[in-house]
C-alpha cells in the first residue's frame, strides 16, 4: 500500500518548499542585469547532500523495517524528502542558469576586449615575451569560449 493510500498518519510533515516558479523568480536578474543571490535554501552547498544522505538512511531503515506500518511512515518520509531533493536541485540548476547567462555576456564582451588588444599588442608593449604570452592566453581562452556560449 502505497504512503498517499494508506490511513495511517505520517509523523513527519515536508515542510513547503518553494514552487520552481519562486525560485526562479529568486534567482533571476536584478535590475542592475546582475544575478540576484541564490535562495537561502542553496546558500549551503551541503543542503542538498545533508536531504540526499537523509534519502538514502531512510532507504535502508525502510527494508530493516518488521511492519508494513513502520514501512509506511517511513516512506512516506522517505518521498517528503525526495520532494525537497528535486525542489532543490530545480531551484540549483534555475540559479545556476541565470548566473550562466550573465556569465555568457560578460564572456561575449571580453571576448570584444581580448580581439582589440590582439590587434594592438604591438603598440601596447614592445616586449616580445610578453607579447607572445598575451596572444597565446587570448587564443587559448578563443579555443574554449565558444564551448561556453
Amino acid at each position: 500500500m502505497s504512503p498517499s493510500k494508506s490511513s495511517t498518519k505520517l509523523p513527519l510533515q515536508a515542510p513547503a518548499m518553494p514552487s520552481a516558479a519562486t525560485a526562479a523568480e529568486v534567482s533571476s536578474e536584478t535590475s542592475s542585469g546582475t544575478p540576484a543571490p541564490l535562495p537561502p535554501a542553496l546558500m549551503n552547498p551541503d543542503t542538498i547532500e545533508i536531504y540526499k544522505t537523509l534519502y538514502d538512511v531512510l532507504g535502508r531503515v525502510y527494508w530493516e523495517a518488521s511492519d508494513i506500518t513502520s514501512k509506511d511512515t517511513i516512506q512516506g518520509a522517505r518521498d517528503a524528502i525526495y520532494e525537497i531533493l528535486t525542489e532543490l536541485n530545480i531551484a540549483k540548476l534555475e540559479a545556476n542558469t541565470a548566473l550562466f547567462l550573465a556569465l555568457k555576456t560578460k564572456i561575449l564582451d571580453s571576448n570584444k576586449a581580448l580581439e582589440e588588444i590582439k590587434v594592438k599588442i604591438n603598440t601596447i608593449t614592445k616586449n616580445i615575451s610578453t607579447a607572445s604570452s598575451v596572444l597565446a592566453a587570448i587564443a587559448k581562452v578563443a579555443s574554449i569560449a565558444p564551448a561556453l556560449l
